[in-house]
C-alpha cells in the first residue's frame, strides 16, 4: 500500500510552479541521495544521478548538458554516507557494466589502501571515493571534446565529497578534492582560477583523506 500513496500523491498535488532558470549553470553528477541537496542548493542545476556517482553510464547525458544547455561546470560529487563497497559485491548482472569503472578503482587501489586506513572504515571508504572520483575526471579529461573546452578555459570539472559521516569536519559540509584534474589539495588552493574564492574557504574546504598519489 505504500507505493500506492505514493502514486496516490503524485496524481493530487499541484507542481509548485517556478520561473525556469534563464541558464544551467552546472551539470552535477552525484549519488542519487544526494538530489534533494544539490536541488535545493543549485536549483540551476541539470542533475544526472546514479547510486554511486558514475559517469560512463550517464556520458550522453553529460555531453548533452555541455553541448546544447552549455553549462560550464562539471561536478562528480560524492557522499561518505555511501559505502561503496556495497555496490562492489552487488550481484546483479547490470551491475557489471553501471560500476564497472568503480569496479576497477577498488580492485587497483584496495591493497594499497587496506594497510593505510587498517581499522578505520570510514576513512578506507572516504578514500576510495576520492580515488573513484578521480577516476571519473580522469575519464572525462581523456575525452577530446571536454578536454579540448577545459583546455580553453571554457568548461571547469571538479570532484567533491559531501562529508556526512563527520570525517573531513565537524558537519556536514563539501569538500573540493579535484579540479581539473589537480589532486594536490595546496596546488588546488593556489589556482589562479579559483583565486575568487576567499583564501580563508580554500583553507578549511580544499581537503583530502587519501594524498598519497
Amino acid at each position: 500500500m505504500e507505493a500506492v500513496k505514493v502514486i496516490e500523491k503524485l496524481l493530487i498535488r499541484d507542481c509548485i510552479s517556478r520561473e525556469k532558470p534563464e541558464r544551467y549553470d552546472s551539470c552535477i553528477v552525484c549519488a542519487s541521495s544526494m538530489v534533494w541537496r544539490i536541488s535545493q542548493l543549485l536549483p540551476g542545476s541539470c542533475i544526472v544521478s546514479n547510486t554511486a556517482s558514475q559517469i560512463l553510464p550517464n556520458l550522453a547525458s553529460i555531453y548533452y548538458s555541455v553541448k546544447t544547455l552549455k553549462v560550464p561546470l562539471i561536478a562528480i560529487t560524492g557522499t561518505t554516507a555511501v559505502n561503496l563497497e556495497e555496490f562492489i559485491k552487488l550481484s546483479f548482472q547490470a551491475a557489471e557494466v553501471e560500476f564497472k569503472l568503480l569496479r576497477k578503482v577498488y580492485e587497483n587501489n584496495i591493497d594499497i589502501l587496506l594497510p593505510l586506513y587498517e581499522g578505520n572504515e570510514k576513512q578506507l571508504n572516504a578514500a576510495l571515493m576520492e580515488i573513484n572520483i578521480d577516476a571519473q575526471i580522469d575519464n572525462l579529461l581523456s575525452i577530446p571534446e571536454f578536454e579540448n573546452l577545459v583546455s580553453k578555459g571554457k568548461l571547469y570539472i571538479c570532484g567533491l565529497v559531501l562529508d556526512e559521516s563527520g570525517i573531513y569536519g565537524d558537519r556536514a559540509n563539501f569538500y573540493l578534492i579535484n579540479f581539473n584534474g589537480l589532486k594536490d589539495p595546496d596546488e588546488i588552493r593556489n589556482h589562479e582560477l579559483l583565486e575568487d574564492i576567499p583564501e580563508a574557504i580554500r583553507k578549511q574546504k580544499v581537503k583530502r583523506i587519501h594524498v598519497q598519489f
